[in-house]
């Protein structure tokens, strides 16, 4: 008997159902739950409400309630319209984040939800049913409410997610989905009802019933329908392929007047940003946040990084101090998140006492991108050494992303006076020198003048020359650390 290899995983299946995801979009934005919202669309040639949150429901609105019904009930309600645009645009951009956990994501037609292929995934995440909490938690802070079942096929994982259900092998698809209602299958409504008028009531009943009796009754498609569903016949995906870019836009359910209020939207649109950039393996280091306005222009953030990241914390730190420096012209009423180009990640390895080189590097990058976000770039920037004898003419400021080419001279002071300052040479300790400095003539500023180590009487190590032309005397000029 020939062995499998160790390496082969039998097929496995998590489905995503996002039954509220019209209504999620408008209202993930949203901190407190107080304000009662619904999402209406037109159905049988009316306008009704398909969607409402607790606050709402609490109020007594209902789903299929005609929309000058509920208003008549709430005059305060908050009626959106249900947008299948945004919806679709919003089931990519989860199934690029669930790129994280399975190289294969799939966007059912038709549906509110995503697939995921996750048989090779288990030696990392555990089971379906730990996978499943863990993406229920984390889609659930990101503002999505998510139902997930796991199953070997992808039509029964659809089906058992609906009753967070977990099916681990073939043989179990009938036992476990056998008494669902008709009403629940992936099938035409106008099919299912005639199923029911022939005294079909559950799954199990379609089960009994031979292929070619089924055929015969309801067509080919049924059939088909139930060998997908159990195995019998391969059910091929097609597989989404995510961007090389990342936008996501957010409707605000009320306005915004406080910057700080503006941190719970933005950390899960930055939070899903970062799910898909561990996705797909890369990075941002330029951001774009725009806060859109009723009647004035919109307030654009530029955000920029040292290096590319990943890391919603250092994001999060970058923006909240922009946010501080930030006057509203108005309250906002929605809010872009966009990053043009997706870097890809070099991940470093981390020490335990963080003392490494690179991580020290990147916690200098990190307060220069703070100070930064505070004081703006313009007032932040790095030094680059000119090729001139006259230290105060020995560098000039560049960019942090600039190289910094300047050679540290041990001899020399780190810090320099803006100004030189005259002193009594007879108020110090000579240590060292002196360095003859006599440059500058073919510019108008030339010198000449002998640099000496001097030590204070408080024991400070200070740099100080004496000058001869154009003004003798003597002067402080550099400070050792």
């Amino acid at each position: 008997m020939s062995r499998l290899p160790l390496n082969r995983t039998e097929p496995c299946w998590l489905a995503i159902r996002l039954p509220h995801l019209a209504l999620d979009l408008h209202t993930r934005g949203q901190k407190e739950r107080e304000t009662a919202i619904a999402v209406s669309a037109t159905v049988d040639r009316r306008e009704r409400i398909i969607d409402c949150n607790p606050a709402a429901l609490g109020d007594g609105i209902r789903p299929g309630m005609p929309v000058p019904a509920a208003r008549a009930i709430l005059n305060e309600l908050c009626v959106v319209e249900r947008n299948p645009v945004s919806e679709q645009q919003a089931l990519e951009r989860l199934a690029a984040w669930c790129y994280q956990y399975s190289s294969q994501v799939c966007i059912p037609a038709d549906r509110a939800g995503l697939m995921l292929e996750i048989g090779a995934s288990q030696r990392l995440f555990g089971i379906p049913e730990h996978l499943a909490r863990r993406l229920q938690g984390e889609l659930g802070r990101l503002g999505y409410h998510a139902l997930t079942g796991s199953a070997p096929t992808p039509e029964a994982a659809w089906l058992a997610a609906r009753e967070s259900r977990h099916i681990h092998a073939d043989a179990q698809v009938r036992q476990e989905l056998g008494a669902l209602p008709l009403d629940r299958l992936q099938l035409d409504s106008k099919r299912i009802e005639a199923m029911q008028r022939m005294g079909f009531r559950q799954l199990r009943d379609l089960f009994r019933l031979p292929r070619k009796a089924l055929t015969r009754r309801f067509g080919p498609d049924l059939p088909d329908y139930l060998d997908r569903l159990l195995g019998i016949t391969p059910d091929p995906r097609k597989h989404y392929q995510p961007p090389e870019q990342f936008f996501s836009r957010l409707d605000l359910p009320a306005e915004i007047h406080a910057c700080q209020a503006l941190l719970f939207p933005l950390r899960r649109l930055l939070g899903e940003l970062c799910g898909v950039l561990r996705g797909g393996d890369s990075a941002v280091q330029s951001l774009q946040v725009t806060l859109g306005h009723e009647d004035h222009e919109d307030s654009v953030l530029a955000l920029g990084l040292q290096s590319p990241t990943q890391d919603l914390d250092r994001l999060m730190s970058v923006l909240r101090e922009r946010l501080e420096r930030l006057r509203l012209p108005q309250a906002v009423r929605e809010i872009h998140v966009e990053a043009p180009q997706l870097l890809k990640f070099s991940a470093g390895q981390g020490s335990l006492f963080h003392d490494t080189p690179a991580e020290q590097q990147q916690d200098v990058e990190q307060l220069a991108e703070r100070l930064q976000a505070r004081l703006g770039r313009e007032a932040v920037s790095g030094v680059a050494g000119v090729e001139d004898h006259r230290p105060e003419y020995s560098w000039r400021p560049r960019a942090l992303n600039e190289p910094a080419e300047c050679t540290a001279l041990a001899h020399r002071p780190a810090w320099l006076l803006p100004k030189p300052r005259r002193c009594e040479i007879a108020n110090y300790q000579i240590l060292g020198g002196p360095e003859r400095i006599e440059s500058g003539w073919w510019d108008g500023r030339d010198c000449r003048r002998d640099y000496y180590i001097v030590r204070d009487s408080h024991g400070s190590l200070l740099w100080a020359f004496h000058e001869y032309k154009p003004k003798r005397g003597w002067y402080l000029h550099g400070i050792f650390a």
